[in-house]
């Protein structure tokens, strides 16, 4: 706190000299000292501060009271009046919510810190402890004038002077232990499950015992469950479906009509893949495990009809602000600073993968993360705050805040539950482009189950899992809907969230405390979807979002999903989940309300797809319900927990028990992509 200290340099001088009784030279040397800083500070910095500027006006009428007028005042009650200006100056400033050390501490400590709650909290503390130093010497100054008036060099000289130099050495020391405890304190929030994880000595040969066995094949137990077998672990997955992708799989229909056979592939829900920028999650993934170019990528392209509005979005982020300024000129300007801005968080997010596993997340040791806010100013100061405050902060045209949030149907029916750091890898497809694999969205389970078997490991399906089996609060492996039992030191879940924790264990073995966090999560949207064969090739782009309807076509792709002169079609729209209810299966409105339900979003894509209902030659609906039996979700959920909840760590209160998937870093495949391979490091590193 040299800044600190400087600006006491006044009050030194003035005190060195006042106790031997030279008030002219500790007057004016104080008031000349006081002149000298303020002037400084203007010319070279334009700056003012507060304790500085009240140094000044107080030396100035000191020494017009006491050398012009002759006043013995201040000269008499000085030992108390000094402090009580300094206590005034420091509580009001607290008051005012600009503490004077928090003005000097900005002069030391990188503007990246500047508008974080606990830099400011920090000196709040600092300043309230230097407010009540000022009142302990206003004290001290009693004493001296009332009690011992002898010992006024002892009250009145020494011992402010003593407090000063604590405050100074306080000041100094305190925020690097606050800044440590805070960070002590977010690497516990990562990780509040202290357990070591297990040791792997030796591959087991049974075959029911395993390394690690993965409970579901959804992307993120998939993701580490391939990277573990590279790393040399026996690795099982248990899938109780068909299929291994979990949301990330392609199915096949034959449509046969006038002697000919159709044949049409759907996506189950991923139709877009973020992450395949030079530094994303799944580029990340694909590189670890040596199979980059295993699967063939192909550039997608989206599409607005928002109200009035419609566009195509270029493929580059530069031509798609010059469209949205032309647009919207009003906030040109606005809108190549935010994609700046935004740009410069996305960056951030991913900076540090080599140090963090290969997967964007906060460091892992306090050095790392004391250092982060200047190493990554903008997604620190963004990363936490709420998307549409940012959009707040940037536009004041709703229209362009509605454009910007067409892409939070990727992560929840809810723009307001999502963070700026949620949102950043989104704009990830405009940075770096949205990507669709060639085959089908099972093209990506598919290379990873193929590394898991070439590196010896197994991948169960139509394998479902009844039971997490845990022996002396250690997960020790699974109880199959069979009954047999597979053994492995380490469990990892990518089931369903509540699933996990409320049906595969037994509520013994969960702390009843954590049990009630899991039983408080509200699920995230669930979703209805119309799969459409056409016999023509509409003139959209394959990502085209039509007000509150995705309009998905990933055959002008790939178009060897589709027959010639055909389209695969998905038409997708978000419900909130309490519509899970009105969904039940067993119903007998159940057929009738999901076949008006799909005529209604059919006839509203008609509108951009002229005379659509004619040229369907297959049609298969799904509701909520479909996605909670395929998918075996709460509520038909396709996100997992709710966006702006407390995620859950992938350690878990059970010993030697993982989960990863959207429970951890939230919906959308790079995100459990990303939740793999923090899960993968969690469990064994090589």
């Amino acid at each position: 706190m040299f800044q600190v200290l400087f600006g006491f340099i006044p009050w030194i001088i003035y005190w060195s000299f006042s106790g031997p009784g030279l008030w002219t030279i500790a007057i004016l040397g104080g008031l000349t000292a006081a002149i000298g800083i303020v002037s400084w500070r203007w010319l070279k910095r334009r700056d003012i501060k507060t304790m500085e500027a009240v140094t000044l006006g107080y030396f100035a009428v000191h020494a017009i009271i006491t050398l012009a007028l002759g006043s013995d005042f201040l000269k008499t009650y000085g030992p108390i009046v000094n402090s009580l200006v300094l206590v005034g100056m420091a509580f009001g400033t607290l008051a005012m919510k600009n503490p004077f050390t928090y003005q000097y501490a900005k002069e030391d400590w990188d503007k990246s810190y500047w508008t974080d709650p606990a830099f400011i909290k920090i000196n709040e503390i600092i300043t309230g402890v230097w407010g009540g130093i000022f009142t302990v010497n206003a004290l001290l100054g009693a004493l001296a004038v009332f009690v011992f008036p002898a010992q006024e060099i002892l009250f009145a000289v020494v011992l402010p002077n003593a407090g000063v130099v604590a405050g100074i050495f306080f000041s100094s020391r305190f925020p690097g232990y606050a800044a440590r405890k805070g960070v002590q304190s977010r690497l516990d929030a990562w990780d509040p499950y202290k357990w070591a994880a297990p040791k792997f000595n030796g591959r087991p040969s049974a075959e029911t015992e395993h390394d690690v066995i993965i409970v579901g094949s959804g992307i993120g137990g998939l993701s580490a469950a391939a990277l573990l077998a590279k790393r040399g672990l026996k690795v099982a997955v248990f899938e109780q479906h068909y299929l291994p992708g979990g949301f990330c799989t392609s199915w096949e229909r034959g449509v046969h009509k006038d002697g000919k056979t159709w044949r049409y592939v759907f996506d189950t829900g991923v139709h877009d893949f973020s992450g395949l920028g030079e530094r994303g999650g799944i580029r990340s993934l694909l590189r670890m495990l040596d199979i980059e170019n295993a699967i063939e990528w192909k550039l997608n392209q989206q599409e607005y009809f928002l109200g009035e509005t419609h566009f195509k979005v270029p493929h580059k982020a530069d031509d798609f602000i010059q469209q949205l300024g032309e647009r919207f000129p009003s906030e040109a300007e606005n809108i190549r600073r935010f994609f700046d801005e935004m740009l410069h968080v996305y960056r951030e997010m991913y900076a540090d993968m080599d140090k963090t596993g290969g997967a964007p997340r906060t460091p892992d040791n306090v050095e790392d993360l004391l250092s982060y806010p200047k190493r990554n100013p903008y997604a620190y100061k963004w990363m936490d705050k709420p998307f549409v405050a940012m959009l707040d902060e940037f536009f004041k045209d709703q229209r362009v805040k509605d454009l910007l949030c067409a892409l939070t149907g990727y992560l929840s029916d809810n723009p307001a539950s999502l963070t700026v750091g949620h949102m950043a890898p989104i704009f990830g497809y405009h940075y770096d482009g949205g990507y669709y694999p060639v085959g089908g969205s099972h093209a990506l389970p598919n290379a990873l189950v193929d590394v898991i078997e070439k590196h010896g490991g197994r991948v169960y399906l139509r394998t479902a899992v009844q039971r997490i089996l845990v022996e002396n609060g250690h997960a020790a492996g699974v109880e199959l809907k069979s009954g047999q039992t597979h053994r492995a030191k380490a469990v990892l879940s990518n089931a369903d969230t509540y699933k996990t924790f409320l049906e595969l264990l037994d509520r013994k073995h969960v702390p009843t405390d954590f049990v009630k966090q899991i039983e408080s999560l509200k699920p995230s949207t669930t979703a209805f979807i119309v799969f459409l064969g056409l016999d023509i090739t509409p003139d959209l782009a394959p990502i085209t979002m039509l007000d509150d309807i995705g309009i998905m076509i990933p055959s002008i792709v790939d178009p060897s999903l589709a027959p010639p002169g055909h389209a695969s079609v998905s038409l997708l729209r978000l419900l909130p989940e309490s519509d899970f209810a009105n969904w039940d299966r067993k119903s007998p409105e159940y057929r009738e309300r999901k076949r008006k339900y799909a005529d209604e979003m059919i006839a509203s894509a008609a509108e951009i797809i002229p005379g659509l209902q004619k040229h369907i030659t297959y049609r298969q609906e799904g509701t909520p319900a479909t996605f909670a039996r395929y998918a075996r979700t709460t509520n038909g959920s396709i996100y997992g927990p709710a966006t702006g909840q407390k995620r859950l760590t992938v350690k878990t209160p059970i010993k030697n028990l993982y989960i990863a998937g959207s429970g951890t870093m939230g919906g959308g495949i790079e995100a459990v992509v990303i939740a793999g391979i923090h899960a993968a490091n969690e469990i064994y590193k090589n």
